[in-house]
């Protein structure tokens, strides 16, 4: 349950600051596909089973730790990228991140499905995870990094002039705009945030699965990581939400996964369970929305 819940921790994060700004993000699962893909294209074993609009890579020459680090960085840069254009749309044109992102889902899609042909790229050099996610006496350490991710954004929530701005533009942007704070600024931010907690992730997630990274990847991730944050308690209505809560909301879908399949009930029906339990997490927000007006 840690192992798989530690890259879901980094998207969860992630969306978070967006669903606080009373948005969401529909491009995680396919940013989590693109990620897979080039951290496992970099940190490929020998030369690579497929190309990349053709040309076939071959970064086995480069020194191990040279190409791990090389993987996070392009996995970073290629989520930033799409998750600052579509905070730019949604920030410059008062677009819903609904539409923005979309938009930015469909395009990564269709790049990285045409570029590669949908092929999957095989594994990873073996001794990677070992190096950095090793399992110590059988504990898993790549919690340690979802650790790590939850310690960073909390303190940038809670005791940063920009995670403070991001409480005010989500309750009231208005407000927050009449007060001094940048809206674009604080908007535009939470997107890049977003996209460099994609990239980790991804990259995360292609170190636990020793690879095998194509586009289809990461396919409804991002229904797991909005379902987690608002079961977490953070609202659509904004301004509010808590990091506490995005961590419980992350284990309580890894761990009613886990359950359910101990328990032999069929993978299909295991989408019934999560459905009712974000229904009543929301009715009971909604509730507690309604109670206040």
């Amino acid at each position: 349950i840690l192992s798989q819940a530690s890259p879901r921790m980094f998207l969860a994060l992630g969306v978070a600051g967006l669903i606080l700004l009373a948005g969401t993000d529909l491009s995680i699962g396919r940013m989590v596909g693109m990620g897979m893909t080039a951290a496992t294209i970099v940190m490929h074993s020998g030369p690579n089973t497929g190309g990349v609009f053709g040309h076939i890579f071959d970064f086995s020459g480069i020194p191990v730790i040279v190409r791990i680090l090389l993987a996070l960085v392009v996995c970073i840069v290629l989520c930033t990228i799409f998750t600052t254009i579509a905070g730019f749309f949604t920030a410059k044109f008062k677009m819903h991140p609904f539409i923005s992102t979309m938009a930015t889902m469909l395009v990564i899609f269709g790049l990285v499905t045409y570029s590669t042909k949908g092929v999957s790229f095989g594994g990873i050099d073996p001794t990677i995870p070992k190096m950095i996610i090793p399992r110590v006496n059988g504990f898993p350490t790549i919690i340690l990094w979802a650790v790590a991710a939850v310690a960073v954004v909390w303190f940038i929530w809670n005791k940063t002039t920009f995670g403070k701005n991001l409480y005010a533009v989500g309750g009231n942007p208005e407000a927050a705009s009449v007060s001094g704070i940048s809206v674009f600024k604080v908007t535009v931010g939470a997107f890049i945030m977003a996209g460099v907690l994609y990239g980790f992730g991804s990259w995360l997630e292609c170190l636990r699965m020793t690879g095998s990274g194509s586009a289809a990847y990461g396919q409804g991730w991002e229904m797991d990581a909005i379902a987690a944050c608002v079961v977490g308690g953070v609202s659509f209505t904004g301004g509010i939400g808590k990091i506490s809560g995005c961590v419980v909301g992350v284990f309580i879908f890894t761990a009613l996964t886990y359950s359910l399949t101990i328990l032999g009930i069929d993978t299909n029906l295991q989408f019934v369970f999560s459905g009712i339990i974000i229904l009543v997490a929301v009715m009971l927000d909604c509730l507690k929305y309604v109670q206040k007006k």
